[in-house]
C-alpha cells in the first residue's frame, strides 16, 4: 500500500490510496474459502463447489468490497495519524481520478478530497466594548402589562350593535354585479373581523353600530385590508384564487363579541397566579408585576449581549473555508436536503453556523471548557422548561413528569450532544465577557427596543 498527498492550498488537499495485489490477495482468498464452505451450487453438494468456480463467481465482487474497504480504513487511520484537522467527512475527488478496473487491473488507487479546517487565532481583547443594558421599568410598563393581563383574562360578551374594537362575525355570500348569488361562487362562508383594523374608512363607517341580523354588501378584499393571506385563509381558498373574487359580497351579522377586562380581584388573582403566593391588595400586585418584568427584562439585556457577543466573534474573525468541498460534502452527504440547484443558496447558512462553530471550538479548546454529566442535565432541564412555556405550561423545577422528559431524552446520544453542546456555547460565551470590556448602560423599555429593532433591520434579522 501506498499513501500519496496532494495539498492544493491551505484548506484543500487530496489523498491518494494505492492498493497492489500483494496488499488485498491474503484477505480475498480467505473471504472465497469461507464462502466456498457454504456456497449452495447447482450440481454440487453444498460447500464442495470447486474453488476456481467460486473465485469467477464471487472473486470481483469480493474484491471490490476488500479494495473499498481497506482504502476507507486507510483514509482513517492517515488522517488520525497525521492529526489532520478535516471538515465533514473525506469524499471522492473531483481533482484526480480514482482507477478501480476491477476487470483489466489487480492495481487501484483510490483519490480522497479533504477540506482542512483554517488556522486563525482568537482576536478579541479589553479593547472590544460592548453595552450591557440595564433596562429601568416604570409604572408605564406595569401598568401596560396589567392591562394587557386584564385583556387576556376577560370575558367576551354578546353586544347588540358594533363598535371599534368588537369582533363582527358574519355570514358572506359572493354576488354578481347585480346582486343575485354568484353562480359558483363562494357561498355560506364564515367569516370574523374587527371593525378598528379595517383601513378603508368608508367600509369602517359602513360597519359600525351593525347589529346581529344586519345585512349590506361589501367588497371583500376591501373588507379585509387587501391581505392576499388573510383573504385566502379567512375564506379558505388558495392565494392564487384571491384575484378572481367577485367585488360584490353579501354579508350577514351573525354574532358581536365585546372582551371585557378582568375586574381586579381575588378571583382575578386566583386565576393569574394559580397555586403561587397571590397579592394582598393592588400594590402588592403591581409590585409583584414590576419584580416579574424586571427579572424579564434583566434576561432580556443578558440574551442581547449574547447576542452582540456573536456578532463581535464573527466580526473579528474572518474565517475562510473550503467552501467548492463543503458545498459537495453535503450534497453527496444530505441529498434529501441538498442539492446542485440549492446548494448556493442554502450553503450560506451552514457556513455561518461552521464559522461559529470554529470560533466557540478556539475558545473551548483555549479555556479548556467541558461539559459535565450535571451541567448536561441542568441544560436539559433549561430546555423543556422553556419548551413547556411555549405551550402555557408551567411546570416546577423538580417536577416529575420534567424530570421523566428528560432522563428519557438523555438515553439519546444526538441530545446529549446537543445538551452539551449548548452547555459548551454558554461557557464560551462567559469567557468571551471576560476578556472584553462591557460597559453598563441605563436605558428605558422604550429605547432598548428602538436600538434592538434597528439592529435587526440593519442587519436584515
Amino acid at each position: 500500500m501506498n499513501i500519496q498527498l496532494e495539498k492544493h492550498d491551505d484548506l484543500n488537499l487530496t489523498v491518494i490510496i494505492a492498493l497492489g495485489k500483494s496488499d488485498y490477495q491474503e484477505k480475498v482468498g480467505k473471504e472465497v474459502k469461507r464462502i466456498q464452505k457454504t456456497a449452495n451450487i447447482k450440481g454440487f453438494r453444498l460447500g464442495k463447489a470447486p474453488m476456481g468456480m467460486v473465485q469467477k463467481m464471487y472473486g470481483k465482487g469480493i474484491i471490490a468490497d476488500e479494495i473499498q474497504r481497506m482504502a476507507s480504513d486507510a483514509m482513517n487511520n492517515y488522517i488520525e495519524e497525521n492529526k489532520l484537522d478535516i471538515l465533514g467527512y473525506p469524499i471522492a475527488s473531483n481533482k484526480v481520478e480514482s482507477q478501480i478496473d476491477i476487470d483489466g487491473s489487480e492495481d487501484f488507487s483510490f483519490a480522497f478530497d479533504c477540506g482542512l479546517a483554517p488556522q486563525f487565532e482568537l482576536s478579541v481583547s479589553k479593547k472590544d466594548t460592548l453595552e450591557q443594558f440595564d433596562i429601568t421599568v416604570t409604572d408605564k410598563e406595569v401598568t401596560d402589562d396589567i392591562n394587557y393581563s386584564r385583556k387576556r383574562h376577560g370575558k367576551m360578551l354578546d353586544i347588540e350593535a358594533a363598535e371599534e374594537e368588537d369582533v363582527i362575525y358574519a355570514n358572506v355570500d359572493e354576488l354578481n354585479e347585480d346582486g343575485t348569488v354568484l353562480d359558483g361562487g363562494l357561498i355560506d362562508k364564515n367569516i370574523s373581523f374587527v371593525s378598528s383594523l379595517i383601513e378603508d374608512q368608508n367600509v369602517k363607517k359602513s360597519v359600525l353600530g351593525k347589529k346581529v341580523g344586519d345585512q349590506f354588501n361589501a367588497d371583500i378584499k376591501t373588507l379585509l385590508n387587501n391581505n392576499e393571506t388573510v383573504i385566502s385563509n379567512t375564506l379558505g381558498i388558495a392565494k392564487e384564487g384571491v384575484n378572481d373574487l367577485s367585488s360584490n359580497f353579501s354579508v350577514t351579522v351573525t354574532e358581536i363579541k365585546r372582551r371585557i377586562d378582568a375586574e381586579i380581584n381575588e378571583e382575578y388573582y386566583k386565576e393569574v397566579f394559580g397555586d403561587l403566593q397571590i397579592p394582598k391588595n393592588e400594590e402588592e400586585y403591581r409590585e409583584k408585576i414590576k419584580a416579574n418584568l424586571e427579572n424579564y427584562y434583566r434576561n432580556e439585556s443578558d440574551l442581547w449581549l449574547d447576542h452582540q457577543i456573536g456578532h463581535l466573534l464573527m466580526g473579528k474573525h474572518g474565517i475562510n473555508l473550503p467552501d467548492e468541498f463543503l458545498k459537495r460534502w453535503l450534497i453527496t452527504t444530505k441529498e434529501n436536503e441538498y442539492t446542485f440547484e440549492n446548494i448556493d443558496e442554502k450553503y450560506a447558512e451552514e457556513k455561518s453556523a461552521l464559522q461559529r462553530r470554529l470560533v466557540i471550538d478556539k475558545i473551548a479548546a483555549q479555556s479548556d471548557l467541558k461539559s459535565s454529566e450535571a451541567e448536561i442535565r441542568e441544560e436539559a432541564r433549561i430546555y423543556f422548561l422553556g419548551l413547556y412555556r411555549q405551550y402555557g405550561l408551567n411546570i416546577p423545577m423538580n417536577d416529575a413528569f420534567l424530570d421523566e422528559s428528560i432522563n428519557k431524552k438523555l438515553a439519546e446520544r444526538e441530545f446529549v450532544m446537543q445538551m452539551a453542546d449548548r452547555v459548551i456555547y454558554r461557557k464560551a460565551y462567559d469567557a468571551v465577557k471576560e476578556l472584553i470590556t462591557i460597559k453598563a448602560k441605563k436605558i428605558s423599555v422604550e429605547d432598548y427596543f428602538t436600538q434592538v429593532n434597528a439592529h435587526k433591520s440593519a442587519h436584515g434579522e
